[in-house]
């Protein structure tokens, strides 16, 4: 119980910036497409690059951002393949993503401060990286395929910031460049922004929509690959490095399965937004899926023994 209240009462003021964000598209006329537009291009980018950089890196992680890639891809092109045997429209890639792409930042940061040392929280920010690379690569490409040929998705693929970024922030680190106070002074302000702007776009989505476009077949799909194929692609993997390969203690598994309970990323409500690929929808999934982590993610904390 002492787990559950701690948990509830660090994750309440996620959801009420997603009601600052509906009451600012409701009232305030703020447009949910000018909001996604400033976190993948301007916010995104800062605050992925300044991660990149100032990571120390050691090798026996770099399996971990190739493990979390792997698995959002096997979940995301699975999902997407079934979305287009059961819908045969842009509601498949919408699916693919919701399924394949979880809100660790806005929402697993302040869990794993929660749970984590501050060392453990490092190694789970290197983990991001590779759902931050899925989501730059396959997962933007499955939101520009819902809406765009080939060639063109491609072609914004390429102009996708966030991969520059991620390039960037790699080759900083590897030159060991010193980047000056003031950078991280301001990324600070870029990476407190990326999260409020990031959920506020939920709420701004929702705002825009007289009702709830909720998908009872839609969500059960959607909950199946983020909250049970997800989880299980990371559990076995767990289970192979117990008894195979023996690479990382169990801190490092719990982070593993912490980046893989939490709900659908918020970006997704970003990228429909840009995309015009049902935004009202990914704004009511994802909304399901918070609502749901609420009960989801204490239940899974309680089972892996975090206190």
């Amino acid at each position: 119980m002492q787990v559950f209240l701690s948990l509830v009462f660090n994750l309440l003021p996620l959801y009420l910036l997603i009601g600052v964000g509906w009451f600012a598209g409701r009232f305030l006329h703020v447009d949910r497409q000018s909001l996604g537009a400033l976190a993948i291009y301007i916010l995104m980018p800062v605050t992925v690059f300044g991660f990149v950089a100032h990571l120390e890196f050691q090798p026996s992680f770099i399996v971990l951002p190739i493990v979390i890639f792997t698995i959002s891809a096997i979940v995301g092109l699975s999902f997407l393949k079934l979305g287009k045997k059961i819908y045969g429209d842009a509601q498949a890639n919408l699916m693919a993503m919701c399924a394949s792409m979880g809100n660790t930042g806005y929402f697993g940061l302040p869990l794993v401060l929660l749970f984590f040392t501050q060392e453990q929280v490092a190694i789970y920010i290197f983990m991001m990286l590779g759902g931050s690379v899925y989501e730059a690569t396959i997962g933007y490409y499955m939101a520009a395929r819902g809406a765009f040929d080939v060639r063109t998705s491609l072609r914004k693929i390429i102009r996708f910031p966030a991969i520059y970024a991620i390039a960037a922030g790699m080759s900083a680190n590897a030159l060991h460049l010193d980047l000056p106070e003031t950078f991280w002074t301001y990324w600070a302000y870029f990476k407190g922004a990326y999260v409020v702007i990031g959920m506020m776009i939920i709420g701004a989505a929702l705002s825009k929509v007289q009702k709830l476009v909720f998908g009872p077949r839609f969500v059960t799909l959607t909950f199946s690959g983020k909250f049970i194929a997800f989880p299980l692609l990371s559990i076995a993997f767990v289970v192979c490095d117990n008894h195979i390969t023996h690479w990382f203690n169990e801190n490092i598994h719990n982070l593993l399965i912490m980046m893989s309970i939490v709900p659908p990323a918020a970006n997704v409500a970003a990228f429909a937004a840009q995309m015009n690929l049902e935004p009202e929808k990914a704004a009511t999934t994802i909304l399901a899926g918070t609502l749901f982590a609420l009960l989801y993610i204490p239940l899974i904390t309680w089972a892996i023994g975090l206190s």
